[in-house]
């Protein structure tokens, strides 16, 4: 899902310290919706918390997602975050929740805080896309490239029009790029990349290749070209 907030209101409140989930797979990026089903009864007690203060959440990517130490604090994660906001919250019966998660910013984490609480909490710096004064592509174009791209890889959600028609006032290219990355569902390592990418000519080369190289393989699926016979 997408939602385009301004970021400057959207980060008003931030603190500079929220809680920290770390995550083996699901990641989060800025300017879309993520839900997520809380069940683990520290991750039940950070909700709690969250809710009760300023709502700010920060999902962080695990460095091994086969760590041992994932139930504990001592896990090793990947300094760049994204913080987010809960938007929507649903406690079910039996405790668990469901929420809706709304990314809203790149951050580095600086330090974790030490504390009592069964979760971990960080000290964060919020990061902001850089848009290079002289770049070296030409971002409208760019543009129109990944949707081209994404739209021929996933033709059945028919939104190449919509998006172009959207994209000369509304949708910037770090926006469009994040977007595009949450859609994708990539693989931890490759999200993190992209995650980690500031600068934003370079995240939309990142998407691009990662783009074509989809449509590549779909194209041309395992066994293709087949085996010719020689008698």
């Amino acid at each position: 899902m997408f939602a385009s907030p301004d970021p400057t209101d959207a980060t008003a409140g931030f603190s500079g310290r929220a809680p920290i989930f770390p995550l083996p797979n699901a990641s989060l990026f800025p300017n879309v919706l993520l839900p997520l089903h809380i069940f683990e009864p520290r991750y039940l007690r950070m909700v709690e918390d969250v809710r009760d203060s300023d709502g700010f959440l920060a999902l962080a990517l695990l460095k091994d997602p086969a760590d041992k130490d994932y139930a504990t604090k001592n896990c090793e994660i990947h300094e760049t975050v994204c913080l987010g906001k809960v938007v929507a919250e649903e406690q079910l019966e039996d405790g668990r929740y469901c929420l809706l998660l709304q990314g809203l910013s790149r951050a580095k984490l600086l330090a974790e805080v030490p504390t009592d609480l069964p979760y971990r909490t960080g000290i964060l710096e919020l990061l902001t896309d850089q848009y290079v004064s002289e770049p070296v592509i030409d971002r409208d174009h760019r543009k129109q490239e990944l949707v081209a791209h994404f739209s021929r890889l996933f033709p059945q959600l028919g939104i190449e029009q919509k998006l172009l028609a959207a994209l000369d006032t509304e949708v910037a290219l770090g926006e469009l790029c994040d977007v595009i990355a949450h859609a994708m569902r990539l693989e931890s390592e490759v999200a993190c990349r992209l995650l980690e990418q500031a600068d934003v000519d370079e995240r939309s080369e990142l998407i691009l290749e990662l783009l074509k190289l989809q449509c590549r393989d779909a194209d041309h699926p395992p066994g293709f070209p087949p085996n010719f016979s020689l008698n």
